[in-house]
């Protein structure tokens, strides 16, 4: 079962009330018509944290963790949707202090509905039954990527991160309370590469420069909704990021992958000069160097969606009633740190 950290103030709730047209007093926004509910839409967005986390914690910026859109969609107990809405860019700054006024058709006491919510995507309206959107795909990882400047200090994506939860929640008499809470359908992958002291006390702190960092082997594709407990998707393992290094540090995101033996797991590939003399000004000593490890993510190379994967590396050598609901945007999972020694 996954596990998820929480920020002191969550960032993205909403609450539905749904009345029961023949027995509540409570007046409502909208007066539905028989065999349908009306639902009152509250949203409350918390207060952001400001500035940079601390690299390697598995913390969430606030670009990461940003609803600019969200759709919401309810699944009768047939599969078969009942209810969608895409809320604009106003409704969701607005709902702290107006409610947004919705009506569901034919929800009933008794009845088992999948409640959905996607944030910071379009649900294509080919998307009618749970089926259809088991089988949706989320296919852009590049657009998460970029430079070292850039992943540090915004979304690189424009339209924020895709995140999506779904629960299953039977409508009881009174009030039935349901929880969602949305996850990032990619992985953040951290990684920090610097010198032992064996390296430095016989190289010297100066001769070796960290040029760039490579990601291979990555997935292409994951599946919109989280299906990593019976299935992945099957869009190639042949992902690759490559970008320069910062002081040693980088930073990626990538699609959740299946465990798998050595050999094809994701790849770290680490490009650096070593320098003879370990000045710069003198370029015919400087020799390529290059270092790979495999990723060990949550386990013989699983990379988890949402997770938060720390690469430590050490270079020591040259080689039918009222329906609440809440929504919460999740924090990363519990960090994994993987530590390496690269290079003899």
């Amino acid at each position: 079962m996954k596990k998820h950290l929480y920020s002191c103030a969550a960032l993205f709730a909403a609450a539905l009330f749904v009345s029961c047209d023949n027995e509540s007093t409570e007046p409502v926004p909208i007066v539905p018509a028989d065999e349908q509910q009306g639902i009152a839409l509250y949203f409350e967005t918390g207060a952001r944290a400001t500035g940079t986390r601390a690299f390697g914690a598995g913390t969430t910026e606030s670009w990461e963790k940003a609803v600019n859109t969200a759709t919401v969609c309810v699944f009768g107990p047939d599969g078969n949707i009942r209810f969608r809405r895409d809320l604009s860019a106003k409704e969701i700054a607005d709902a702290p202090t107006t409610p947004v006024s919705l009506i569901v058709p034919d929800v009933r006491e008794g009845e088992t509905c999948d409640f959905v919510v996607v944030a910071n995507r379009t649900v294509p309206k080919t998307v009618v039954s749970v089926d259809r959107l088991l089988a949706e795909l989320d296919e852009n990882v590049a657009a998460y990527n970029g430079t070292f400047a850039d992943v540090t200090s915004k979304s690189v994506r424009p339209e924020g991160f895709v995140m999506s939860g779904r629960t299953q929640q039977r409508i009881t008499r009174g009030t039935t309370n349901v929880g969602i809470e949305l996850a990032r359908t990619v992985a953040k992958i951290e990684v920090f590469l610097t010198t032992t002291d064996a390296f430095r006390a016989k190289y010297g702190d100066e001769t070796i420069t960290i040029n760039r960092i490579t990601l291979t082997r990555g997935a292409q594709a994951s599946y919109l909704m989280d299906r990593s407990a019976t299935n992945y998707a099957d869009g190639g393992q042949n992902f690759t990021s490559v970008q320069e290094s910062s002081a040693g540090r980088n930073l990626f995101y990538l699609f959740e992958k299946a465990g798998a033996v050595e050999g094809s797991r994701v790849l770290l590939t680490v490009d650096a000069t070593y320098d003879i003399d370990g000045s710069s000004s003198t370029t015919d000593d400087q020799v390529p160097v290059v270092y790979e490890v495999e990723l060990q993510g949550a386990g013989d190379g699983r990379i988890l969606r949402n997770g938060a994967y720390y690469v430590n590396a050490s270079i020591n050598g040259l080689t039918g009633s009222d329906i609440l609901v809440k929504i919460d945007v999740a924090d990363w999972e519990t960090l994994a740190t993987q530590h390496v020694d690269v290079g003899r």
